[in-house]
């Protein structure tokens, strides 16, 4: 397959497999890029990570390929606090911030800023050079399939008005994770995590946004974790590069 891996192209099942470690797309020609693409690709970038703490990973990886990013102190508090990676001399700004309720943890974490996803994506006003990363669900699989559903639903008219302001804005969806198998399955086992992969899927399908199916890819990896070791977590970084660039 020769064609670039570009936002809107329909994903197969499977989406991909592993081979020699790689990540290897079956839709899309994905490249590994090197250092210095990802600093050219990164430049000018505005990058906005909304979700739980699968997607926090990525922001405490991209200072490993991207070493000129460096973290800046907003002063929060605990680790579900908005974190923000910049490169004054590239003009490049990545932040993380953790989705609002539903969101289980033993943490200690502060409620002023707090925001559900698109109350964040409508105050984005998007241009060419701003990407938007959202991940939801982890958090969802104790409660009724109908709250996930009314979310997902809630995100999607989010982004459609994002598109009718700022069309170049690109969008990427990356599903969650598989975990444990041994962790309170009944409230969070892989069964409702699947269900809500396929309706996300469902109410994403004809949206031009860009998918990175995490789901495929950790079950391709067997991690079985929620929070994916680092090889994983680069692959998935790299497809999200693939799309951006």
């Amino acid at each position: 397959i020769t064609e670039k891996c570009q936002i809107g192209k329909k994903i197969p099942v499977p989406g991909g497999y592993t081979l020699q470690g790689r990540w290897i797309t079956t839709f899309c020609d994905h490249i590994q890029l090197d250092t210095n693409k990802i600093n050219g690709c990164l430049k000018g970038k505005l990058i906005y990570l909304m979700g739980d703490s699968t997607l926090r990973q990525w922001i405490h990886y991209l200072p490993r390929v991207a070493k000129t990013l460096k973290f800046f102190d907003l002063h929060g508090t605990g680790p579900f606090k908005k974190h923000l990676l910049l490169d004054a001399e590239r003009h490049t700004q990545i932040q993380w911030k953790k989705h609002s309720y539903p969101f289980i943890t033993s943490h200690l974490y502060s409620v002023t800023e707090e925001g559900y996803i698109p109350q964040e994506i409508d105050q984005i006003s998007g241009d060419k050079n701003t990407a938007i990363v959202i991940t939801f669900g982890q958090h969802f699989r104790p409660f009724p399939i109908d709250v996930f559903i009314s979310r997902a639903i809630s995100v999607r008219k989010a982004i459609e008005r994002l598109f009718l302001r700022s069309p170049d804005t690109k969008v990427i969806i990356k599903t969650e994770n598989i975990r444990e198998m041994h962790i309170e399955t009944e409230r969070f086992g892989d069964f409702h995590g699947y269900i809500q992969y396929l309706t996300l899927n469902d109410i994403f399908k004809d949206l031009n946004v860009g998918v990175i199916d995490a789901w495929d890819m950790t079950i391709a990896y067997g991690t079985n974790n929620v929070h994916p070791p680092n090889n994983v977590i680069e692959k998935q970084i790299n497809m999200f590069l693939n799309y951006i660039c």
